[in-house]
């Protein structure tokens, strides 16, 4: 079992990208036309990962971090994963290296998502 203190400069800076990616999704999904329950949810989840995105860029550490921002970085992480697996599926005309790239990211994202859940 791996502990937070694994947990590199390079992971963090996939937390920020995966972090900063869910955050891009909910500004666009709030463009939309969404029922008022669903854009106060989205506005609530948006405001808590910018605010841990924004901790982690002032103090690139793990441990700045509370137990419930680790939950929201573990939530982003998943975020992100899911919106690989819709662009994936939807782009199947990308380059092998881009869809390489793109797959790294991901295996990047579950493992950190292990590391927390550890």
């Amino acid at each position: 079992m791996k502990s937070l203190a694994t947990i590199t400069e390079k992971e963090i800076e996939t937390i920020k990208i995966a972090l900063n990616d869910a955050i891009s999704d909910m500004n666009t999904e709030l463009k939309g036309k969404i029922s008022d329950k669903m854009r106060i949810s989205t506005l609530e989840y948006r405001d808590k990962y910018t605010r841990v995105f924004e901790s982690l860029k002032k103090n690139p550490s793990i441990y700045a971090l509370t137990e419930s921002d680790l939950d929201l970085v573990a939530g982003g992480l998943n975020d992100a994963i899911q919106l690989i697996d819709e662009n994936l599926s939807e782009e199947d005309d990308l380059p092998e290296e881009d869809q390489v790239e793109i797959l790294n990211y991901k295996n990047d994202c579950l493992r950190i998502i292990d590391i927390l859940a550890g």
